[in-house]
């Protein structure tokens, strides 16, 4: 199956999905994820830009400001996660509660992912 028809695909089974609904992303990678149960196992991260809460810690404070960072689809995040191969994704930020991440992960469950 080519990446054009799983997205298509994907797009009709999360009928909720809106082509308008964008998120700010700092940057989206494949790695290994470093940390935690899956630590070890290949990923797409995705991290996300915007952050309301700025704790001391943060080692990302550069995806702090919500403008700084272009706005991406959820298609073409599909289409970046579907090119990647990964069967895991991981959603990060900056501060990912404070957009609503619904229409996104439907999409990547629907196509599979764990997310």
């Amino acid at each position: 199956m080519t990446i054009a028809m799983l997205l298509k695909n994907t797009l009709h089974a999360a009928k909720k999905i809106s082509m308008a609904d964008k998120l700010p992303v700092m940057e989206s990678f494949y790695t290994l994820q470093g940390e935690g149960f899956h630590q070890g196992m290949a990923a797409y991260f995705i991290r996300l830009g915007g952050c309301d809460v700025g704790c001391v810690w943060c080692d990302v404070k550069e995806s702090w400001p919500i403008n700084a960072h272009p706005k991406k689809s959820v298609e073409s995040l599909l289409q970046e996660v579907a090119g990647s191969g990964s069967p895991n994704v991981v959603i990060t930020g900056g501060e990912p509660g404070m957009h609503d991440l619904r229409p996104l992960t439907e999409a990547l469950q629907a196509s599979g992912k764990e997310v």
